[in-house]
């Protein structure tokens, strides 16, 4: 069987075509707390901290924010399921740990940025102590019993 003579370079076109797809360049800068906030918290806590009734506690009068930091870190890190009760009303989400996905400046950026959102009267963290809790963690597992009520 015989192709036309023009099939022949127009499938070479069509199979350069085909090649891998240009690469998009990837934003690889850091989010700031503000930023982590409403890309991993508001669908849960809000843009209010009102948080969502019977699922995600409020961070509006949250005794975790006007706590030890060091419970807000490693909740942070671990996570939590289950039953939270807070002033008469039962919530029963699951908080994600975001060890692996935040590294300990993000983690202090968003707890900061907690901070002056709903306890401004807070002193600021640093990224050391996100380590110090961290290091504490290892072989914790997410969602471990022993994380604030």
């Amino acid at each position: 069987m015989r192709f036309p003579v023009g099939i022949l370079p127009l499938s070479a076109f069509l199979l350069a075509a085909c090649g891998p797809a240009p690469q998009a360049e990837v934003d690889t800068t850091p989010l700031n707390g503000r930023e982590i906030y409403a890309t991993r918290c508001v669908s849960c806590h809000q843009a209010d901290g009102g948080g969502i009734p019977g699922h995600c506690p409020p961070m509006v009068g949250s005794p975790i924010l006007a706590g030890s930091s060091d419970d807000l870190i490693q909740l942070i890190l671990l996570g939590k399921k289950g039953p939270i009760a807070r002033n008469g009303v039962t919530y029963n989400g699951v908080m994600p740990a975001w060890r692996y996905d935040l590294n300990d400046s993000q983690i202090a950026d968003v707890v900061n940025e907690l901070y002056a959102r709903w306890q401004p009267q807070r002193a600021a963290i640093s990224p050391e102590a996100v380590q110090n809790i961290r290091q504490s963690l290892v072989g914790r597992q997410p969602f471990s019993d022993s994380l604030p009520k």
